[in-house]
């Protein structure tokens, strides 16, 4: 129930900022296309504070500021409860949520058309940089208790994620009424993970997502590309 919710949601999304952004474009068509481009920074305007309520597994606040009268940067940090492993197949449709205690931050360059509407508003796109860095619950890879006396006791330890994110947005931000704005995104990229857990061994590929780059008994890292799309609601000022 829980995947089915999920893809919903981010058919929906999709959805969603495909027909916003169709609608941004009939729009500046229907402007003079000689409008010359904005050169002023609109200081009513020039900062974002923003929530973004869909992400999965996190709770994710960020703040927008416009640099130049076209170029804004973003930070966001979040606070991670859910993460995903692989089941006992590859599938995505068996990969299992756990608890998780973490945090992530966000940063990303955005550069906005403004020979239509003045920054932050309009379509915009540009680079988007992530880390995030995970404590998994105990006994993640759910093995079976045995006693610390037994000549086939294994000792794991508890398993820990670093991970950098890549990635390149494409998306638009549009000013509802007065001051609250709406934001809607999507980027592809990619994700390199760092996974630690003591001797867990041939438990880590087994679970953990991603093209394997290199192993040990106790680490591993692992590829994967990244696509996300991204729901914002935020307050101007």
């Amino acid at each position: 129930m829980k995947k089915e919710l999920s893809t919903r949601i981010k058919t929906c999304l999709f959805v969603i900022f495909m027909l916003t952004a169709g609608v941004a474009q009939a729009q500046d068509e229907e402007q003079d296309i000689d409008t010359p481009e904005i050169s002023e920074i609109d200081t009513a305007h020039d900062r974002i504070i923003k929530v973004h309520p869909l992400q999965i597994g996190e709770i994710y606040f960020s703040f927008e500021k416009l640099r130049t009268e076209r170029v804004a940067n973003e930070y966001g940090i979040g606070y991670i409860y859910k993460s995903y492993l692989k089941g006992e197949t590859d599938d995505w449709e068996d990969y299992e949520a756990k608890n998780v205690m973490g945090v992530a931050i966000h940063m990303s360059q955005r550069y906005y058309n403004t020979k239509k509407r003045t920054a932050p508003f309009g379509l915009f796109w540009g680079p988007v940089f992530g880390y995030r860095f995970m404590v998994f619950e105990e006994n993640v890879f759910e093995l079976p208790e045995q006693d610390p006396s037994s000549p086939d006791y294994r000792f794991v330890g508890r398993l820990y994620q670093n991970s950098l994110d890549l990635s390149y947005q494409l998306g638009g931000q549009f000013l509802l009424g007065q001051h609250f704005t709406l934001e809607l995104a999507g980027s592809l990229g990619g994700r390199v993970k760092y996974a630690r857990a003591t001797s867990a061994d041939e438990l880590l590929p087994e679970h953990i997502i991603g093209h394997e780059l290199a192993s040990d008994e106790s680490s591993y890292i692992a590829a994967t590309p990244l696509g996300q799309l991204k729901f914002s609601v935020g307050y101007s000022f």
